[in-house]
């Protein structure tokens, strides 16, 4: 793969080939001596002896504690490749420089170790200055003073920036393509170093916040995190509101504490640094030298807020709150304050984290499932370095456990009780075991993750454990573990539950009688009832609950399989309807199986479409215990339903005896549930796949959009609300004779990726072969749907906002480009999209969201569906109305074509002419085309998706390359007006209405139609054979 990278960098970019990394080891010279032979022998024994011993201790010893980066120290992964050095600064910033020779994306992250708790230093009144002054730092400084020169610059270069707050600290970042990263560093440093905070500028940035606050206000997790800061002590920095909007912004003179509140709080010494590129670490070091230690280092002490937000014996504890979440889902959650000093944060609590959420059989998730009180249930840690820790139970309800809050509560202290009589050093040395088996075997992390996490770990840890965050050094601590358990109480806790309205008052819940106004959700907060704690503290025995059984899956062997050189991956079974595919990737000692079941018209009806979504959860729902344990070892499988049919996924650690009887299990379940397990769970996965279903519908309307569109364009797709209404009457007993029907007729496509052989991919894929011998196909049937073409002209869909309560409004357009033959867009029309899509993506953020300020939310850019184009260009808000929002993306899209011209003719700043220009963004467009995914589990499914295909071509690049060249600059011009401004492009407008806007007249905007009955106008849509290249 990586072969392949520096292959195509030469031809499309020109870039030199990469040199290789050198070895690990270096061979030693060789020492004569001469000594009695008998003595030799004995010595050679010796040696030979001590190196087994010092062999298997170091190998040992790799495995449990990692590998040492010999130039830095940092401890990183047994796998990666990146070189490392940990520094800190003359200014006391801390600093860790990556290299990573692969990498095609260089980048950086800042973190601060200041947040929202500190909006308040500089008056009571300025609630939300944190994320006010994140928002102003990219906004121009005085070397770079141009109004959003950083984002300007990276999104010429193939780049992005982001920043987020949180209550503790602030991130900012940023990635590009490797060779601009130098400059982007300088930029990105003199932000930090003179920021201008011109006034102008702010003032207009109070909207942007405003529009970030409204696309987020109508979001479940948004308001169940704002109830829970509504209940903390009304003193306590975490109770106030953060975010901060217009209104407040307006209230007093925020733009000049702007500069004040930088001046307090942003210094050097409370920074630290991330940069990874893949230029030489001495290089990467000097250049941060030079621009980032003359950021000013002002000596300022790092702000901390450690107190508990809910004290023990206070009104703030023990509360039972109840609120309508906007959504579809009954949650509950259980919140336990456990640490609120900088000696409490420092406790060890995984092993109880991992214990409360563990699904194995016996454990307090298969307890409240067989109950039929729950879905699911998952366990963390809500964790503000510098404040205060809380462990937090999320329950996702059934119906019948809405009603059931108080015994569920119950047996989870119940199970509490089992954990503390039998936790022991063994049990947290599993636990211990397996988190460094997922660290020192980690895949491959994208770099937005990297620069957002990282810099965050490294303010009060030791170089050496930046990757790691403190694991390597964890020790068991019996006294730490039970100080933790004896705050898991019944006094140590708030009960928050949200759902719907009408559901909640079904339970003689208390009258919803407060009102959160910044996330507009009813909720009621009270007092825990008396009864209700005194029944959780007594002992009344453990309803069968026990601790869970040790870990079979935990892998024993790592070895890399023996390389074949096989660039591409190759047929292994060819036979009657099933095929199967292999590629070597000993990157990780991990294996992946892939396969996709074609299965004649299971979509052609809803009703069939309805019961595999069943079938395949009931698949699932069977494997629930068994294969919980199986997944923290990193043993994971999925059923996925497509048009097609439905894809099988399994993963996990190469070892072959472990893996193979994992997939035993998961095809096994695949075939027939009722072998697995005798289903006594009361068909929870039909309300889980009604959850599911119905999420879109409270889901922000940008997702709508393409949702919306898929119906219209997908003949395959059928409303959710249609699949549910069809779900409701089904049956277990139902669904299972129909899993059986549909495995009557199939074909299979299977791709084995990773770190096996050849003959272990024919084991795997003749096992599954067999498995279903009698019911495959005897010739490949590969039915992928089909996608629907629409008239000439611009069509508008007026619809409201699927949620009643949405205040957003969304303009959602899409071009389709590939009407024109029966084999779809030719591959040249497909490079001129891409090329359209990465140089206006930029132009039209800039303009509609940072110069306008119509929305928070901008997107543009290139899409497929059923392997035909789509240009498409969208964008949300709640300040305008819909119909003055259409009207400026459309003028936006008007004006590109001048902007086209101009670029075409005479190319840019930094490209003397507009051949130059048109190279440099060809290139920038083929490098999407042809971008690889890094992980190896990324590069499982990118292959998969290939073989699976119509046109199962692994050499695309070659296609892609050839055509390029015979491309040039007038054909993009001639592109955009033949498929986005012509008289005969074919365009969709999706009008997604707020609650706030009724439907009104196109004025001023020409369209062939307006329509609001999807039906009436999907029927005078022409279907399209699809299938091209790809």
């Amino acid at each position: 793969y990586n072969e392949y990278k520096s292959y195509l960098s030469s031809m499309v970019t020109g870039y030199a080939r990469l040199p290789q990394e050198p070895s690990d080891y270096e061979a030693t010279d060789k020492v004569k001596t001469r000594l009695p032979r008998s003595r030799t022998c004995c010595k050679v024994v010796y040696v030979i002896c001590v190196l087994i011993i010092v062999g298997v201790v170091v190998i040992g010893s790799r495995y449990l504690v990692g590998l040492r980066d010999g130039r830095s120290g940092v401890l990183k992964p047994l796998f990666d490749k990146k070189l490392y050095k940990a520094f800190t600064l003359s200014n006391e910033m801390k600093v860790l420089l990556i290299e990573d020779k692969n990498t095609m994306l260089s980048g950086a992250g800042l973190d601060i170790q200041v947040g929202s708790m500190s909006d308040t230093e500089l008056g009571k009144e300025f609630l939300g200055l944190a994320h006010y002054t994140e928002h102003a730092m990219y906004m121009g400084s005085k070397e770079y003073p141009k109004f959003n020169e950083l984002a300007n610059y990276l999104q010429t270069h193939g780049g992005n920036d982001n920043a987020f707050t949180t209550q503790t600290h602030t991130n900012f970042y940023f990635y590009v393509n490797s060779p601009s990263i130098e400059h982007s560093l300088d930029i990105f440093a003199s932000c930090f170093r003179n920021p201008l905070f011109e006034k102008t500028v702010l003032e207009g940035e109070k909207q942007a916040i405003q529009n970030e606050l409204e696309k987020d206000i109508p979001q479940t997790t948004w308001k169940k995190f704002s109830v829970l800061k509504q209940i903390a002590d009304v003193d306590h920095p975490f109770h106030r509101f953060n975010v901060g909007d217009k209104e407040i912004f307006d209230s007093a003179d925020f733009v000049s504490k702007i500069r004040e509140f930088y001046d307090t709080f942003y210094s050097s010494n409370l920074m630290t640094l991330v940069v990874l590129s893949n230029k030489p670490l001495s290089e990467m070091e000097e250049i941060v030298t030079k621009h980032f230690s003359t950021i000013p280092n002002k000596g300022i002490k790092k702000p901390t807020y450690f107190s508990n937000p809910y004290p023990s014996e206070s009104e703030y504890i023990k509360q039972y709150v109840v609120f309508e979440n906007g959504g579809t889902v009954h949650d509950l959650e259980l919140v336990f304050p456990i640490a609120w000093t900088a000696e409490d944060m420092k406790l060890d609590h995984n092993v109880i984290v991992s214990l409360l959420g563990d699904e194995s059989q016996g454990t307090l998730t298969s307890y409240l499932r067989d109950q039929g009180f729950i879905i699911g249930l998952t366990v963390s840690t809500l964790s503000f370095p510098e404040s205060f820790s809380c462990i937090t139970i999320q329950i996702h309800l059934t119906t019948l456990g809405v009603c059931k809050v108080k015994a569920i509560v119950k047996a989870v202290f119940d199970y509490l009780a089992v954990i503390k009589s039998n936790v022991n050093k063994v049990t947290w040395s599993d636990d211990y075991h397996l988190r460094k088996i997922r660290f020192n075997y980690h895949d491959e992390t994208a770099i937005k993750t990297i620069l957002k996490t990282i810099p965050g770990r490294m303010a009060d840890t030791e170089p050496r454990y930046y990757l790691s965050s403190h694991l390597f050094e964890a020790k068991y601590d019996p006294d730490a573990t039970t100080a933790i358990l004896n705050r898991l109480t019944p006094d140590n806790i708030n009960v928050i539950q949200g759902g719907m309205e009408f559901d909640l008052m079904s339970c003689q819940f208390p009258k919803l009688d407060q009102y959160d106004n910044r996330f507009r959700s009813k909720y009621s907060s009270r007092p825990i009832p008396k009864d209700w704690t005194d029944f959780w503290k007594a002992r009344t025995g453990t309803h069968g609950m026990v601790m869970p059984p040790p870990n079979r899956y935990i892998p024993k062997h790592f070895d890399k399989s023996k390389h074949a050189d096989v660039p591409q991956p190759i047929i292994t079974l060819d036979q009657d309807g099933f095929k199967s595919y292999w590629k070597q990737d000993t990157s990780l000692p991990k294996s992946y199986v892939n396969c996709k079941f074609y299965i004649p018209g299971v979509n052609t009806d809803p009703r069939y479409a309805a019961k595999l979504r069943l079938y395949l959860g009931l698949a699932g729902e069977s494997l629930d215990r068994i294969a919980y344990p199986a997944s923290r070892a990193e043993y994971r499988y999925s059923f996925t339903h497509v048009n097609e049919g439905f894809r099988l996924s399994v993963e996990g650690f190469s070892d072959e005896d472990t893996f193979f009887k994992f997939l035993e299990m998961v095809v096994t379940a695949l075939k027939s549930p009722k072998a697995i397990t005798d289903l006594r769970y009361r068909f929870q996965v039909k309300e889980l796949d009604f959850d599911s279903l119905n999420k879109i519908y409270i889901d922000q309307p940008f997702r709508q959009g393409f949702y919306l569109s898929r119906l219209l364009f997908d003949y395959g797709n059928y409303d959710n609300r249609e699949i549910v209404k069809l779900m409701e009457k089904m049956t277990q007993e139902e669904i299972i004779d129909f899993g059986y029907k549909i495995m009557e007729k199939m074909s299979i496509k299977c791709l084995t990726y990773g770190n096996h052989d050849a003959e272990q991919s024919v084991k795997y894929g003749t096992y599954i072969r067999d498995q279903f011998i009698s019911n495959v196909l005897k010739s490949d049937y590969s039915y992928s749907g089909k996608a629907m073409a629409i008239k000439p002209g611009r069509h508008v869909w007026q619809t409201k906002a699927l949620n009643p309560s949405e205040t957003n409004s969304c303009i959602f357009i899409m071009n389709q480009i590939s009407v024109a033959s029966t084999s779809g867009p030719s591959l040249r029309k497909h490079i001129l999209l891409n090329i359209l899509g990465t140089i206006i993506k930029d132009p039209a953020y800039a303009t509609l969201r940072t110069e306008e300020h119509l929305g928070y939310t901008v997107f543009s850019g290139s899409l497929s569906m059923k392997d035909v184009d789509y240009f498409y260009i969208l964008l949300q808000g709640s300040h305008y109305t819909p119909n003055f929002m259409l009207k400026k993306v459309l003028e936006f899209l008007r004006s590109y074509r001048d902007t086209l011209v101009s670029l075409i003719k005479n190319g840019t700043s930094e490209h003397s002419s507009g051949d130059e220009w048109f190279r440099t963004v060809r290139t920038e467009a083929l490098t999407h085309i042809l971008s690889y995914p890094e992980s190896q589990v990324g590069l499982a499914g990118h292959f998969a998706e290939i073989a699976q295909s119509s046109w199962p071509f692994f050499n695309r690049g070659e296609y892609v390359i050839a055509a390029s060249k015979t491309l040039h600059k007038d054909q993009l011009l001639e592109f955009y007006d033949e498929f986005i401004e012509g008289v005969n492009a074919r365009q969709l407008v999706i009008q997604i209405h707020g609650r706030e806007y009724s439907f009104e007249k196109l004025k001023d905007i020409p369209h062939l139609d307006v329509f609001r009955n999807v039906t009436r106008f999907k029927s005078t849509l022409s279907p399209i054979q699809s299938g091209f290249i790809w």
